[in-house]
C-alpha cells in the first residue's frame, strides 16, 4: 500500500515550476525575514505544509482524499497551463473547448480559496474561533450523555482541522457555478524578456489596468507563469490576450506583494525590490 502523502502544497509545485529560474530554483521572501534577505529554494520545499489537506479520523487515522484530489486536478491544470502558454509563444488566442472551460471554471475556485492564509483571513472574518468551540461543546455534552470522556486534550484543534479540511473540499453552490458559467478568460502576458511575475501565498490580487486613456476598476488576476497571468472577463467563455508593459507588471507585482507574506520568483532583484518597497495591508482586500 502506498505511504499516504504528507506534504501537501497549495500552490502546486506545476505552477511553481513556472517561476523557477534557469537551475530550476526560485528567489523567495518571507515577511518574517529581513527586508531584503532573499533566498533560494526548489519548487519541492515552497508553499507546503505537512497533512495540511489531511481530514483526522476518530480512530487517529488520516484521510487524504482532498489532497489526492488536487493532485488530480494538477495533472490536470499542467496541461491547460501548457495550452495556454504555447498559443501565446505562437502568438495564437488559446482556444477552450467546453471540457476546458469546465475546468478552468473548478481550478479557479479550489485554487483562490485553498491557502492556509486565505483560510485564515476567512476564518477570522467570519468568527470561525467561536463556532468551533460551540461545535466542541456539543460533543462533550454527547459524550456526558453516553459517559464517554468529556474533557480531551486539543478537542478544539481536531474540530478546527476538520473544519477547514471539509471547507477546503466543498464544491461551488449553484448559484457560484452558474456566474462561473457567464464569465470569460483575460490573459495578461509579458512581452518583455527582462520582466517577470511573481507568485505570492495569497493566490492572486487586483490591480488597475490603463484602457486607453483611462483606468479600469480593480480587476483580479493570478499569476500562473513568470510571463502570463490570468483573470476573469466579463464577457461570456472568451479569451483575450492582453499584453501589459513593465509599469502595469509592477503594478501587478506589488499587488501580488502587498497581500503575501511569502513571494517567490524567478529573478532575485525583482523579490528583494519588492521586499523592501511593498507594506503588507492583508489578505482580505478592501472594497473600493
Amino acid at each position: 500500500m502506498a505511504t499516504p502523502p504528507k506534504r501537501h502544497h497549495y500552490i502546486p509545485q506545476m505552477v511553481l515550476r513556472h517561476f523557477a529560474d534557469d537551475d530550476g530554483q526560485l528567489w523567495f521572501w518571507r515577511r518574517a525575514s529581513e527586508k531584503g534577505d532573499v533566498r533560494k529554494a526548489g519548487p519541492q520545499n515552497l508553499f507546503v505544509e505537512k497533512d495540511l489537506y489531511a481530514q483526522l479520523l476518530p480512530d487517529g487515522a488520516k484521510d487524504v482524499g482532498l489532497e489526492e484530489f488536487f493532485a488530480r486536478m494538477e495533472a490536470h491544470g499542467a496541461q491547460f497551463i501548457a495550452q495556454i502558454a504555447d498559443a501565446i509563444r505562437n502568438n495564437q488566442r488559446p482556444k477552450l473547448d467546453a471540457g476546458a472551460w469546465e475546468f478552468w471554471d473548478l481550478f479557479f475556485y479550489y485554487h483562490m480559496k485553498r491557502a492556509p492564509c486565505v483560510i485564515d483571513a476567512i476564518a477570522a472574518k467570519m468568527g470561525f474561533d467561536e463556532g468551533i468551540r460551540t461545535a466542541a461543546d456539543e460533543i462533550r455534552a454527547i459524550r456526558a450523555e453516553h459517559g464517554d470522556q468529556q474533557h480531551e486534550p486539543g478537542l478544539e484543534d481536531w474540530v478546527a482541522k476538520n473544519a477547514r479540511v471539509v471547507a477546503q473540499a466543498a464544491k461551488p453552490g449553484p448559484e457560484l457555478q452558474a456566474q462561473l458559467k457567464k464569465m470569460g478568460l483575460a490573459i495578461y502576458y509579458i512581452a518583455d524578456p527582462a520582466k517577470s511575475f511573481v507568485i505570492g501565498d495569497a493566490p492572486g490580487a487586483t490591480a488597475k489596468f490603463r484602457v486607453g486613456n483611462e483606468w479600469s476598476r480593480p480587476t483580479m488576476f493570478l499569476p500562473l507563469t513568470s510571463t502570463i497571468a490570468v483573470g476573469q472577463l466579463a464577457r461570456l467563455r472568451q479569451v483575450d490576450a492582453i499584453a501589459v508593459d513593465r509599469d502595469q507588471v509592477r503594478r501587478m507585482n506589488v499587488a501580488t506583494a502587498a497581500r503575501s507574506t511569502m513571494i517567490a520568483g524567478r529573478s532575485h532583484a525583482l523579490v528583494a525590490s519588492l521586499s523592501r518597497d511593498v507594506p503588507f495591508v492583508g489578505v482580505i482586500e478592501p472594497e473600493e
